[in-house]
C-alpha cells in the first residue's frame, strides 16, 4: 500500500492484545485517536455490549 508523503504502514509484531479489536476501533473512535488506556477500552467494551 503507497501512502501520501511516502509513508507507510508498520506494524508492532509484539503487540497482544487483551481486548477484541471491535473495542479498540470504539474506543479510537470516541476518543479520536488510538487508545491503550485500560479505562476507556473498558467503557468502550461496555458501551458495544449495551449495543448488542
Amino acid at each position: 500500500m503507497r501512502l501520501p508523503f511516502g509513508l507507510g504502514i508498520e506494524r508492532d509484531l509484539y503487540f497482544e492484545g487483551t481486548f477484541a479489536l471491535s473495542v479498540y476501533a470504539e474506543a479510537a473512535r470516541r476518543a479520536g485517536r488510538i487508545v491503550l488506556d485500560e479505562r476507556r477500552l473498558r467503557e468502550a467494551a461496555a458501551a458495544l455490549r449495551e449495543r448488542g
